[in-house]
């Protein structure tokens, strides 16, 4: 991290810090006031007309006014002092990919190195709780894709988080954690050792200002910014309802690809993965596998030459998200993207030009598995 990156605008980390607006509508003001100090000097007359903020949004935001200069240059100093970073929406250095999601973060806090806009990344998520099994194959998995140059995407929690970012690590490779809380508090504290190593080897990130304390709200919303930041999401172990079917909801919502790794039907961590598996994601089996349905590596399989699965186009995704190993009727896809017919039927051509998807028999397609 540069020096400069951490001596940043105090009006621009003040609306970046307003954790009860969502990114979407902090991108509106900035838009409507031109200047984050605009904003904060802005009269409640002002305030008053803006069409997108909810009445309690507009009476937090004039408390929000309140904090002061000096403690907003405090804030920046302690930034400073810590190696803490703030990538805007509108910079250079903010990842691409989080522009494209719904409701992107304006601001991400973070500590260590932002990833490389050609770096292929994967989510790895799954529950705290899990099993030796699942925390043994979650560390095997993402030291394999380590290894392979893919960037490992999670959320640094205790059991399957941990377990696939370690693995990373070990593999010398990228990693980079979403908390769910501000971007110097270490939560859980047993990761600790791990988010240090985080801070050399890899990044992490929040869109939350330093010293927000884990709340159980926030990490559901971090959720898509682990998707968003991730080129497909690969669920290791949950539960029937769980966090990481959210991120996997997240991911499905933006036109990524979800995995599921399965798991035996009598086994409560298994019931999400394959209740994932059941309703057309796709079965992580081993990591070769993986990386060759994803177009990672080239058809040829020169190892050294990285095919990014995030070249395709976002209607390309969206209709390739809606299709499994099993042949989809063209009816089927229809209800599901809400495209128009003639809209559907040019994505279909171009993912099939591309090796991405195969027409089955006539008006009905299924993802290639090559």
């Amino acid at each position: 991290m540069k020096e400069n990156d951490t001596y940043f605008d105090i009006y621009e980390y003040w609306l970046a810090s307003l954790a009860f607006l969502p990114g979407r509508k902090k991108i509106y003001l900035k838009t409507v006031f031109q200047k984050a100090e605009m904003l904060y000097r802005a009269e409640e007359m002002s305030l008053k007309h803006l069409l997108l903020l909810t009445e309690r949004e507009k009476e937090r935001l004039k408390e929000a006014q309140r904090q002061t200069e000096k403690e907003l240059k405090r804030q920046r100093e302690y930034c400073a002092q810590n190696q803490i970073g703030l990538a805007l929406w509108q910079d250079d250095s903010y990842p691409l990919r989080l522009k494209e999601i719904y409701n992107p973060p304006y601001g991400l806090f973070y500590r260590g190195r932002l990833p490389d806009k050609n770096l292929c990344t994967v989510g790895i998520v799954g529950a705290r709780n899990c099993s030796f099994y699942g925390k043994t194959a979650a560390e095997k998995i993402g030291k394999e894709l380590a290894a392979a140059g893919i960037a490992v995407i999670s959320g640094l929690a205790a059991g399957i988080d941990g377990a696939a970012q370690r693995g990373a690590v070990h593999a010398g490779g990228y990693t980079l954690g979403v908390l769910g809380n501000g971007i110097d508090v270490c939560y859980p504290p047993q990761n600790r050792e791990l988010y240090e190593q985080l801070l050399t080897k890899g990044c992490v990130v929040s869109e939350y200002p330093p010293g927000t304390t884990p709340l159980p709200g926030y990490f559901p919303q971090r959720n898509r910014i682990i998707s968003g930041l991730s080129d497909c999401v690969l669920v290791v172990e949950a539960r029937e309802k769980s966090g990481s079917l959210i991120t996997a909801d997240f991911a499905l919502e933006q036109g990524k690809d979800v995995y599921a790794l399965p798991g035996r039907i009598s086994d409560a961590l298994s019931q999400g993965t394959n209740r994932l598996i059941r309703q057309g994601a796709g079965i992580f089996l081993n990591v070769e596998d993986f990386l060759n349905e994803m177009h990672i590596f080239t058809k040829a399989g020169d190892n050294s030459s990285l095919k990014p699965k995030n070249s395709l186009e976002n209607l390309e995704r969206l209709v390739y998200s809606c299709l499994g190993f099993t042949p989809r009727s063209l009816e089927y896809l229809l209800t599901e993207t809400n495209l128009s017919l003639g809209v559907l039927m040019e994505n279909l051509e171009t993912l099939q030009e591309k090796g991405c998807v195969s027409e089955v028999y006539k008006n009905y397609y299924s993802r290639c598995d090559i």
